[in-house]
């Protein structure tokens, strides 16, 4: 399975786990968009976190800081476009919340892919051989 297709699976997850709260939180019980934003986007973020590492993007073993930072500067960016849609959305043109919430998800995904793939985790060097290695090895390994 490629690894966009794994992306898009997780993001079908992150987004499930993101508006799920946003639904709970705003539109259940009432809690203000912008609250009920800043909660689904920090739990759709730790979501995102541990399942891309480990199974989009193949990172085994212990995650380094720089990665880490670079994955939490990214989605900070993500949350800020995020909510900056949502608030366009629900005070400038009146729309319902979770229309605007809606919207904000797609484009947010889309970004967020291309900076978590070409800079957050992207592969370079040893790392990137001892990956197509294990992938190799996998591969015949499912084959036999």
């Amino acid at each position: 399975m490629g690894t966009l297709v794994k992306y898009g699976l997780t993001g079908v997850m992150n987004t499930l786990v993101d508006y799920g709260v946003f639904v709970l939180l705003h539109a259940l019980l009432g809690v203000n968009y912008l609250l009920a934003q800043t909660a689904s986007f920090a739990c759709g973020t730790i979501n995102s976190y541990l399942v891309n590492r480990t199974w989009t993007f193949g990172r085994r073993g212990r995650a380094d800081k720089a990665e880490l930072l670079k994955f939490l500067a990214v989605n900070g960016l993500m949350f800020g476009l995020s909510t900056a849609i949502l608030v366009v959305c629900e005070e400038w043109l009146g729309w319902n919340a979770l229309i605007g919430k809606a919207i904000s998800i797609v484009i947010a995904t889309g970004i967020g892919f291309i900076l978590n793939r070409l800079w957050v985790f992207r592969e370079s060097g040893a790392s990137a051989e001892v990956t197509k290695v294990a992938k190799l090895v996998e591969t015949n390994s499912e084959q036999s």
